[in-house]
């Protein structure tokens, strides 16, 4: 049974913190402002990602179809695939494909997050560094991501400075500009020593096999393109039909994550690099890497697919839009859920990926409001998806002692308030 009491008094001190108060309504101020500037420079967003809520349905229906057609076009660009069911398996596929390395470098991954890459690795001997400023901050203070994209937004820069500072060995100011300066120097000296990177992927193309990473920090590109193998996990959610649809992916997501138009960096990997500026003979692998090995993971994801009641949840994005407008999520951040895909856009990804009860304590902390459907770019009914989770959870009668009363008091007196 799920530890409810200790979550809410997680929530209680949550509440009650000036400082997490402040860093998210900073980050709040700052997406609104720029989402308001992007959207009169690219009046268009909103209507394209209609269209790509529109392919990503159609997607979902031809699921396995888009599988098997990316994994042998991957192949055929010179990628070894991998399939994985679960955790387990993904987790010892890439220790596996790491082999007698010791350093590993990282793009920030929601999906290596779920499978809880980085401790599995670090259980076997692999010293691994995350590459991204707020994946370092978290990594170093063993926190928990507040948001999808944005991990450490709730983070006061204070904090930033005292983490960096014992890392540098030196005191650092609480400037970000130092701060990032200084773990920009750090990730670069770690890429350049790490033969391996591992990243995730923001989409995967079915019809040529494109894998697409974006960011802002350009940090992807150091972790794909310096090492001798590069390993990509990625669900196989992430599998689009093809170019069309990931480039619209490209064009919506930057908006609903950061409130920008766009992002400093998309790269597109099509297979090993290769060089033909030699009697135009095609020589591999180039300045890049000589192997990339791909492990798709399911680890619940078909069987979102296969539910009715879920099943709408399979083509969520992942920009976090719906927290920022969730008033939950204002006032506790990265505490709304207690594993990686927090509020209630993951509660069905923590449902599926992780079980019934891991989700019953993020279940019954939404208000049910309604905001997040509003502003999803996906229109996904997410409170619909926890009204039908905490029906299960009833079944289960795994609920918080207090709704139990209530319902108790309702069947015996027709209202939920004791006498």
């Amino acid at each position: 049974m799920p530890n409810f009491n200790a979550y809410y008094q997680r929530l209680i001190q949550d509440a009650n913190d000036s400082f997490l108060r402040t860093a998210v309504e900073k980050a709040l101020t700052n997406y609104k402002d720029r989402k308001i500037a992007s959207l009169k420079r690219i009046k268009n967003i909103p209507d394209l990602a209609k269209e790509l809520e529109k392919r990503r349905k159609d997607s979902t229906e031809h699921l396995e179809e888009n599988i098997e057609k990316a994994i042998e076009v991957l192949e055929v660009n010179g990628m070894k695939v991998y399939q994985a069911s679960n955790a387990e398996e993904a987790c010892k596929k890439t220790l596996e494909l790491i082999g007698n390395e010791k350093l590993v470098t990282k793009v920030k991954s929601l999906t290596t997050e779920e499978i809880g890459l980085n401790e599995y690795l670090e259980e076997h001997g692999i010293e691994i560094w995350e590459t991204d400023v707020g994946a370092v901050l978290l990594q170093v203070a063993h926190r928990k991501a507040a948001h999808p994209t944005g991990v450490s937004i709730s983070v006061p820069k204070e904090v930033f400075a005292d983490y960096f500072s014992k890392l540098a060995g030196r005191q650092l100011p609480p400037d970000p500009k130092v701060l990032v300066a200084f773990v920009r120097d750090f990730i670069r000296e770690k890429c350049f020593e790490s033969k391996v990177g591992i990243s995730g992927a923001n989409a995967i193309t079915a019809d040529t096999g494109t894998i697409y990473l974006v960011t802002n920090e350009g940090n992807d590109r150091l972790v794909t393109s310096l090492p001798d193998k590069h390993i990509i996990i990625a669900g196989i959610d992430k599998i689009m039909p093809d170019r069309d649809t990931a480039n619209l992916y490209c064009q919506v997501m930057p908006l609903y994550t950061t409130g920008h138009y766009t992002t400093q960096y998309i790269t597109q990997i099509m297979g090993i690099s290769s060089s033909s500026d030699i009697e135009r003979l095609s020589v591999k692998p180039a300045a890049g890497p000589a192997e990339i090995d791909v492990v798709l993971l399911d680890n619940g994801r078909r069987k979102i697919v296969e539910d009715p009641d879920f099943k709408e949840s399979f083509i969520c994005l992942r920009c976090g839009t719906c927290l920022y407008d969730c008033p939950v999520w204002n006032i506790v951040a990265h505490d709304f859920g207690e594993y990686t895909y927090m509020g209630g856009l993951g509660v069905a990804w923590t449902l599926f990926t992780l079980g019934l009860e891991a989700v019953a304590t993020q279940a019954f902390s939404c208000t049910q409001c309604g905001r997040c459907k509003e502003v999803c770019p996906m229109e996904i009914d997410t409170p619909k998806i926890i009204r039908k989770t905490r029906s299960l959870l009833l079944g289960s009668k795994t609920v918080p002692r207090q709704i139990s009363a209530m319902l108790a008091n309702v069947n015996q007196r027709g209202s939920p308030y004791a006498k």
